[in-house]
């Protein structure tokens, strides 16, 4: 911007006495301000400096004791000061690597989310098993790059979504950095975006599933050799048709088995998707499983079904995800379980509203949810037994002594 002259300012100056403005900031050019009041005979000029990311105005003199002239110099003197402290300070600032970067960012990030919430573990998991894996939790922060990324990660056996989840992760952890001013910009704030990204979000295949009469050969055979906890786990799965998470995070207070139901509360966080109390019924077969369990794992002071022996909190996914991933052929994931179960109740002639229901899947109309307030739960009990007595009929013997007494 062009310096103001004396006659613009002079011009200025007489205009706020005239019209009695109170006060007037002036831009006279240079980061150069001149504060014009119509109550105070002084003319105070100040110059703007950017100090640790904030706008910071300096005064330099009064006007016309000071010159439009003596102002700029004085001004340009500052900022150029201004601006070696700055890239002094900036280059003694120990650069952290990744890593420590990393657990600085996660232990703000965690705080963003309700008690409860499985994100935090999830962002945790992710880091362990790909970014540091991988080897860039070694670099430091100003070394990484889309190409440090691409080279590391290329080289790195894990799946495309969990390379994508990596790099969304580091370059969350890069911008706090850059806003901290620790980072003089994010190199990888555009890596995900475009259709030419090298780790673009990949398209879900939908989830795997084979036929009924395939389950014992694909996928319990297999898990056979798993430990306790896992055929457990397996087969509540197979049993119920719950989803993966209502699972892991079940509670043994869930469960009535003087009126032989499972209720999961609506604020069970990461095991309800529907937020409202749901309630499915407990086969002979689910009883069995639950209470011989129960009498060999429970302790008190610890209501998770599926608890770690060394923090008494819920396992943790990969431990139950990898074995079928290790030890199957992989035709068939957690969720597509529920596929088959929904297949093969279609197969025997079930209502369709009470197969959906037996999934959590209420497909009533609006006004049905309205005026139909009838629970369904025996006719759901009745279809969801004949489902355990075939898949009880499929068991190998390690999954079947699970239900023996």
């Amino acid at each position: 911007m062009k310096l103001l002259s004396v006659r613009e300012l002079e011009a200025i100056i007489l205009d706020v006495k005239k019209n009695k403005i109170k006060r007037k900031i002036v831009n006279i050019g240079n980061n150069i301000f001149a504060t014009v009041s119509s109550t105070n005979s002084k003319i105070p000029l100040s110059v703007r400096v950017k100090t640790k990311n904030k706008d910071t105005r300096v005064t330099i003199g009064n006007y016309p004791k000071m010159t439009l002239t003596d102002a700029n110099l004085k001004a340009s003197e500052i900022i150029k000061k201004t601006k070696l402290e700055q890239e002094k300070e900036s280059s003694e600032k120990t650069v952290p690597i990744f890593r420590d970067a990393f657990y600085e960012w996660f232990a703000l990030k965690t705080k963003q989310y309700k008690k409860g919430s499985t994100r935090p573990q999830n962002i945790l998991s992710l880091y362990r098993t790909t970014i540091e894996k991988s080897g860039l939790s070694e670099l430091k922060i100003n070394e990484i790059n889309p190409r440090t990324i691409s080279e590391k990660l290329s080289a790195f056996e894990q799946t495309e979504g969990n390379k994508h989840n990596a790099v969304s992760v580091m370059t969350s952890c890069l911008q706090y950095f850059y806003l901290k001013g620790v980072l003089t910009f994010n190199p990888i704030a555009d890596l995900l975006k475009g259709r030419e990204s090298p780790f673009k979000k990949p398209k879900s295949e939908g989830f795997k599933y084979i036929a009924p009469n395939d389950i014992a050969e694909k996928f319990l055979i297999p898990l056979s050799a798993t430990s306790e906890v896992n055929r457990v786990f397996y087969l509540y799965l197979l049993l119920t048709g719950f989803r993966f998470g209502e699972v892991r995070l079940a509670h043994w207070s869930w469960f009535d088995f003087d009126k032989e139901l499972i209720i999961i509360p609506p604020d069970a966080i990461g095991a309800n998707k529907t937020q409202t109390e749901y309630i499915k019924p407990m086969t002979k077969q689910i009883k069995k499983l639950l209470l011989n369990w129960k009498g060999r794992n429970y302790i008190e002071n610890c209501d998770y079904v599926f608890r770690s022996e060394t923090t008494n909190k819920a396992i943790c996914e990969g431990s139950f995800r990898e074995p079928i991933k290790a030890l199957t052929s992989r035709e068939l994931d957690p969720h597509g379980i529920r596929k088959v179960m929904r297949s093969w109740m279609s197969s025997q002639d079930i209502p369709v509203k009470i197969a959906e229901l037996a999934l959590q899947h209420d497909v009533r109309s609006a006004i049905e949810k309205v005026y139909d307030k009838y629970s369904y739960v025996e006719e759901i009990r009745e279809a969801l037994q004949k489902w355990n007595d075939y898949i009880e009929g499929l068991l190998p013997q390690r999954f079947l002594e699970l239900l023996t007494a």
